[in-house]
């Protein structure tokens, strides 16, 4: 087939063009880089790798991707040209209804003119019927005057009333029924020759032209009417229309600001739920980016704030995790050399009792035999138990714990931790009591992290009873049951705090002990594990009286 030889129309231009670009797919991506928008994700099914990669780019700033990992592939609208936009189309609705009602006015005063016409020509008819009664009246009179000559005259003026209205209609109506040449000649006639047969003519003439006046008035009476009850109909249809317009231009401007703010208000709910989360240390999932505007990008922003926090808090952990393996094993050095003495002593009676079961073994009386009659094993045997005691002790202390929370005994924590402790040298002299409710029931906790607490707490009171003279240096360690779940005191009779330095205790790096014996983390760290197990800490002190620390741990719910 050989080419169209007319000229194509813009419809066949169109799909000409459209059989072009799909023969051509470059072209749909000079478009879209061309539009940025028109063709979103085009290319994405093509296997575009930058797609692919979750990235689209606008010039070249990347757009952000969305919580499910596409990239925005069309331009975002701000809610400020979303306002803008709404502002121009209810402009282009008021231009559009305007330009209604302008040509709807238009028609109306064409109208409006068209009944003022008709009401002038019914009023110029009603003048010429006028004048033809009058002249009909007139022509009566000559017929019966005696001088018809001089009645003709009288008659004259109302004949050339009827003609000049004759000529008014005739360019009015322009179909030849009210030509005054015919009537004209029967009065020129009948004023020349005033006799019986010319005066019937005019007469019969005249009448003719009285009953055709009449009809016109009817016909145009009937127009005049038609013309009337249509400006009524107009009228009333525009009155309507654009009534109803407007009511429709305001339905659709309520709707849009219902849906926005009814969007709005629901993300900015979603992201105050999400805030809420993150405040109280939740890990949801993100949140579904389904805006590209400054709310969408504030989803993006909490999200990328979400991920950050969780990214530091594991960081926070790990930290945290190595500080409580620093503090363990920094309390174990503490206890070597306390340790070390209650191993020295049980090596040295251990070795006493061998050298003496050699020497007794090398000595023969009379008979050969070895005097070994005094010979204590059962010595070695509960000093090597006390050395496992006290081996196994610091092997519990220190070999790594189930980091997940779990049911645990209180009260053995603080013995198996207060039995530790009491190698320390600071507790030589301190008398350390432990007053444990046996009926205590089980808490849910990590036992490193108690453990840990505890020690600290035990610590805190050794370093406070350290210089004490008058009294007995004493420790006392308590649990008991309340309505709010297991509490348990460590109470000391040191040299206390005031009150400023109760209300810092556990701000981190706080201390008052010298430069190189505190980190100023211990208590601090107390603090973060007892809300980390849903519960509280709180300290009383009296400054030279002692201090009273309370921990509370919440009942484990069924």
């Amino acid at each position: 087939m050989g080419r169209w030889p007319f000229p194509k129309t813009g419809k066949q231009r169109f799909f000409s063009r459209m059989r072009e670009r799909r023969r051509n797919p470059r072209h749909l991506i000079w478009a879209h880089v061309q539009r940025p928008g028109r063709l979103v994700g085009w290319w994405e099914h093509k296997g575009s790798r930058n797609h692919m990669m979750g990235q689209a780019h606008f010039g070249s700033q990347p757009l952000p991707l969305t919580a499910g990992g596409h990239a925005a592939a069309r331009r975002a609208l701000s809610i400020r040209s979303k306002g803008l936009i709404v502002i121009g189309a209810l402009l282009l609705y008021a231009i559009a209804i305007s330009l209604f009602a302008f040509d709807q006015k238009n028609q109306l005063l064409r109208e409006f003119e068209d009944i003022q016409g008709t009401l002038q020509t019914e009023a110029l008819l009603k003048q010429a019927d006028l004048s033809a009664f009058h002249g009909v009246i007139a022509i009566f009179a000559a017929i019966d005057a005696t001088d018809p000559a001089l009645a003709m005259q009288h008659a004259e003026m109302h004949h050339q009333s009827l003609l000049d209205a004759q000529r008014e209609l005739g360019h009015r109506f322009d179909n030849g029924l009210l030509a005054p040449g015919a009537l004209d000649a029967d009065w020129q006639r009948a004023n020349q020759h005033p006799d019986k047969p010319n005066l019937n003519r005019l007469l019969s003439g005249v009448v003719k032209v009285k009953s055709e006046l009449a009809a016109l008035t009817e016909a145009v009476q009937r127009r005049r009417q038609a013309l009337s009850s249509s400006y009524l109909e107009r009228t009333s249809s525009v009155a309507s229309t654009i009534f109803l317009a407007g009511m429709l231009g305001l339905a659709l401007l309520g709707a849009c600001i219902v849906l926005f703010f009814r969007r709005l208000t629901e993300d900015l709910a979603i992201l105050q739920k999400r805030a809420l989360e993150i405040l109280h240390g939740l890990h949801g999932g993100p949140i579904v980016v389904t805006r590209r505007d400054e709310v969408g990008q504030l989803m993006i922003a909490v999200n990328n704030m979400s991920d950050t926090l969780d990214a530091r808090n594991k960081e926070l952990m790990l930290e945290r995790q190595k500080y409580f393996h620093q503090e363990k094993m920094a309390a174990i050095g503490t206890l070597a050399a306390g340790i070390s003495h209650e191993i020295g002593n049980p090596i040295a009676a251990i070795s006493g009792i061998a050298q003496d079961m050699l020497e007794r073994r090398s000595c023969m009386d009379e008979h050969g035999n070895a005097n070994c009659i005094d010979c204590r094993p059962d010595m070695i045997f509960e000093q090597t138990a006390r050395l496992a005691a006290i081996t196994r002790e610091i092997a519990d202390f220190a070999s790594p714990r189930a980091v997940e929370a779990q049911l645990l005994d209180l009260n053995q924590q603080l013995r198996s931790t207060s039995s530790l402790v009491r190698y320390d040298k600071r507790l030589g002299g301190v008398a350390l009591q432990l007053a444990l409710d046996p009926q205590l029931p089980a808490i849910h906790g990590v036992a490193d992290q108690l453990t840990q607490l505890i020690m600290n707490l035990l610590i805190n009171a050794m370093d406070a009873l350290e210089g004490i003279s008058g009294r007995q240096p004493t420790i006392v360690v308590t649990t008991s049951r309340q309505q709010q779940g297991a509490v348990m005191c460590v109470e000391d009779n040191g040299s206390g705090m005031d009150a400023a330095t109760v209300q810092r205790v556990f701000e981190a790096f706080f201390t008052t002990k010298p430069a190189g014996k505190g980190t100023g983390l211990g208590l601090s760290l107390c603090y973060a594990i007892a809300q980390n197990h849903g519960g509280a800490i709180d300290i009383e002190s009296t400054p030279g009286s002692g201090t009273r620390v309370r921990v509370v741990f919440p009942w484990v719910t069924p």
